[in-house]
Formats: C-alpha cells, sequence, structure tokens
C-alpha cells in the first residue's frame, strides 16, 4: 500500500512540475523591419523584457544585393543582461527564407550598456527581417 502511495505522490509531482513548465513566458521583443517601403514594427510580448531592454535604433542597407539590417538595443538595468536573440528573413509573399540555418544566439548586454546586432539576409530575396530577443530563462 505504501508503494502505491509513492508511485501516486511520484506522479502528482512530475504533473505539477509540468504544469509549472508550461507557465514560463517565453515571448519576447521582435522588431519587424520592411526593406521595401522602410517600415519597422517593435512588438514588446514579454513583460519582463520590456523592462529590461529597449530598442535604440533601425537601420538597414544593402550588401552585394543582400539586405542587411542592424538593430541597437539598450539595457535599462544597471545589471548584465544575457539573452538569445535570432534574425529571420521572409520573401515578398512573408514566407520565411531557410528557417532551419538560422539559430537562437547567445547576447550578452552590460549594465546600461547598448550593443548593435546585425544580420544579412541569405538570399537576394529577403526583403524582410524580423529580430527576436527572448530572456535567456525562457529559452530553456
Amino acid at each position: 500500500m505504501s508503494r502505491v502511495k509513492g508511485v501516486l505522490a511520484a506522479v502528482a509531482l512530475a504533473a505539477g512540475l509540468a504544469a509549472l513548465t508550461g507557465c514560463v513566458e517565453t515571448a519576447g521583443t521582435s522588431v519587424t523591419t520592411d526593406h521595401l517601403t522602410g517600415n519597422t514594427l517593435v512588438l514588446e510580448d514579454s513583460t519582463r523584457l520590456r523592462d529590461q531592454i529597449q530598442v535604440l535604433r533601425v537601420n538597414y542597407d544593402e550588401v552585394n544585393g543582400l539586405k542587411r539590417v542592424h538593430v541597437t538595443l539598450q539595457s535599462t538595468k544597471h545589471r548584465r543582461l544575457r539573452m538569445h536573440y535570432r534574425i529571420s528573413w521572409f520573401d515578398a509573399n512573408g514566407m520565411e527564407i531557410d528557417p532551419s540555418t538560422k539559430t537562437y544566439r547567445g547576447l550578452i548586454i552590460e549594465g546600461r550598456d547598448s550593443m548593435t546586432v546585425t544580420g544579412l539576409a541569405n538570399s537576394p530575396a529577403g526583403v524582410t527581417s524580423k529580430l527576436r530577443v527572448r530572456d535567456l530563462e525562457a529559452a530553456d
């Protein structure tokens, strides 16, 4: 009988931990730039990240027929911030270009400092870029 109680307790603990894991906020900040029109949209979907970083500047240019974007982020905290970021590229129809090659990269911003991340399209068809920044804890 005590063995059954032990198994039930383990199942209940596992279910509780699974439920708590599902509550982690994985949203972040995204910066979408249309390189044809010059429009930039900043979405801050994470209340935690909104209080830690801000988007200062978005610049874009072209190198050898490929679009390039530069996004400057600034820390609003006095401590070091550890995050992940990813820059994706989309064609004129809104389809992501080669999504399997773009993984999240580590980003460290010192307190009250700014950093510029740069992304280069891997195809001349890329006309829209999207930077996604997420909290390091949410990424795990």
